[in-house]
């Protein structure tokens, strides 16, 4: 019975192995495109474009705490980049709301991550304010 069934086997698998070398070949007709229309079909791809995404504001969160998140950048001395990003929201990097809704950039570069972590450094340490200061601490732009 094992003899019938190596053999089964061994008879269906060349089978299929003659059927795929005996496969027509299909010539690939297609024009290749001039250099201009390459460019343009590379720039329009969607993974050219930079990854976001959205974060919304919890109770007790600060940019720190946000950007120290680990599905957010997992380094809190990145929140300048979060700051950047929603500057259209936020007044004062101190003063952000609940239910509001940041956009996240991920994979940022190397430049933009040093530049941050700098901006982070530089900060003064917090001192409780009732309104948004004007002008920041440092020019964060």
């Amino acid at each position: 019975m094992k003899d019938f069934k190596k053999a089964a086997l061994t008879a269906g698998l060349m089978g299929l192995l003659a059927c795929g070398c005996a496969a027509k070949k299909v010539d690939n007709t297609e024009v290749p495109k001039s250099p201009e229309e390459q460019q343009v079909a590379v720039v329009a791809t969607p993974t050219s474009l930079p990854a976001h995404q959205k974060y919304v504001v919890r109770k007790g969160d600060t940019l720190w705490a946000i950007s120290g998140r680990s599905e957010v950048y997992s380094d809190p001395f990145q929140w300048p980049l979060i700051f950047k990003a929603n500057r259209d929201q936020i007044q004062d990097p101190d003063e952000i709301e609940v239910d509001q809704v940041f956009s996240i950039q991920k994979d940022p570069s190397s430049d933009q991550v040093k530049n941050a972590r700098r901006l982070a450094g530089d900060t003064p340490p917090f001192v409780a304010h009732a309104n948004p200061r004007k002008p920041l601490p440092i020019d964060y732009f």
